[in-house]
């Protein structure tokens, strides 16, 4: 997202597909025309028009295959303004299609606001859309859900004793939310931290303290967790390797 920005809305440009990545932002897609095949964590998630995608934050995600004739919308909002806009609970949605005519309110307004340069406007605009959008696709899994709602608030939570709160098996709550997300509830709570990692060093906070706050046990903990999943050390990452990342195209 441009500096400074809390919301923003791209249309999807076949020169710059950015390769598998994962952001503290919630992000939708809606597919205007055309189809698409999206990568969602270790699953495959074919749109059509008037179909609409969600991503958690931390969510992984990537797009494998577009018709010639696609067109796309990416919306995200930074995540002070999703608590705002949403409140504290996850959208946890799964694809679903829009009547057509709200496909052509939709498709109208963000054609538009593409090319608003007014940032309060935008923003406002933006979160009216996101916050209808969630309000009206079906949700996953309540359990799915409801794990979503603790990770965000205990990433220091064990797997078994979110499962003990839920009232179900560890291995039927780790299956049901693997199959909503994508990915397993450890990996997604690994990426948690780590972008909370990345959000306090990004305020000034040295890194040793910041992978205690994160809720890493120690920081070789936190480096090596952040190497697996970024593919380089911290303080490489802080010292450039971020800017690659974030601005890498396939």
């Amino acid at each position: 997202m441009l500096a400074g920005r809390r919301a923003q809305v791209w249309r999807h440009e076949p020169a710059f597909r950015r390769p598998r990545h994962f952001h503290g932002e919630p992000e939708l897609n809606l597919v205007v025309r055309g189809t698409c095949v999206l990568g969602v964590g270790d699953q495959s998630v074919a749109l059509s028009q008037g179909q609409m995608q969600f991503f958690e934050p931390g969510q992984d995600h990537e797009l494998l295959e577009a018709s010639g004739d696609l067109e796309l919308f990416v919306l995200a909002l930074r995540p002070e303004l999703a608590e705002r806009a949403l409140g504290a609970r996850p959208s946890c949605s799964i694809p679903h299609v829009e009547p057509p005519r709200v496909v052509s309110s939709m498709h109208a307004e963000l054609a538009g606001l593409a090319h608003v340069s007014d940032a309060a406007t935008t923003e406002r605009r933006l979160a009216e859309l996101f916050v209808r959008a969630v309000a009206r696709a079906p949700k996953a899994h309540v359990r799915s859900h409801r794990a979503l709602a603790s990770l965000r608030v205990e990433r220091d939570i064990s797997e078994a004793t979110l499962a003990r709160r839920l009232s179900v098996d560890p291995s039927e709550l780790s299956r049901r939310f693997r199959a909503d997300l994508g990915v397993t509830l450890v990996e997604y709570r690994a990426r948690l931290r780590i972008m909370r990692f990345v959000e306090l060093v990004d305020r000034g906070i040295p890194m040793t303290r910041a992978a205690l706050d994160a809720d890493f046990g120690t920081y070789a903990q936190c480096h090596r967790v952040f190497r697996r999943v970024f593919g380089c050390a911290p303080r490489d990452y802080f010292r450039g390797t971020r800017h690659d990342l974030d601005w890498a195209t396939v």
